[in-house]
C-alpha cells in the first residue's frame, strides 16, 4: 500500500525520536496538517507527534498556521504505548487489506457478480 503524504509525515513525527536521523518532512497544506492534527488526537498519540513537531521545529516544510502549532503542542503528554500499539495495529490492517483487494482483483469479482446476475435473470 502506499501511504498518502499524512500518513508518512505523521509516522516521521511519531517515530523521530526513534532513529538515529530524521527523515525530512514532506510539504503539505494546512489542511493536511489539521488532518494529520485530528488524526493524531482522535487516536490518542497527540504527545508523540507533539514531540515530534518539538525536534522538526527548524524544518522548513513544517508550515502551518501558529494556532495550529500551538494547538499540536498542547496537546496531552501521557504517552500510552498501547494507544500507540492500537494505531498502528489499524494502520497495518487497512494496508492487508489494500493489498488483498486490488483494483484488477476488484474488476474480476464484480464482473463476476455481473455474470452471475445475467446468468439469473436468463
Amino acid at each position: 500500500m502506499k501511504k498518502d503524504v499524512i500518513q508518512r509525515n505523521l509516522e516521521r513525527l511519531i517515530y523521530s525520536d526513534f532513529a538515529g536521523e530524521k527523515e525530512p518532512i514532506e510539504p503539505m497544506t494546512e489542511w493536511k496538517w489539521r488532518k494529520l492534527y485530528q488524526t493524531a488526537r482522535e487516536n490518542g498519540i497527540g504527545s508523540w507527534v507533539a514531540d515530534g513537531i518539538r525536534r522538526y521545529e527548524e524544518d522548513f516544510f513544517l508550515q502551518m498556521s501558529p494556532t495550529l502549532h500551538q494547538q499540536f503542542l498542547d496537546l496531552p503528554s501521557d504517552k500510552d504505548n498501547e494507544r500507540l500499539s492500537k494505531y498502528q495495529l489499524q494502520v497495518d490492517r487497512k494496508a492487508s487489506l489494500l493489498r488483498r483487494f486490488s483494483r484488477k482483483s476488484l474488476r474480476t469479482y464484480a464482473n463476476d457478480i455481473m455474470q452471475t446476475i445475467q446468468n439469473i435473470e436468463e
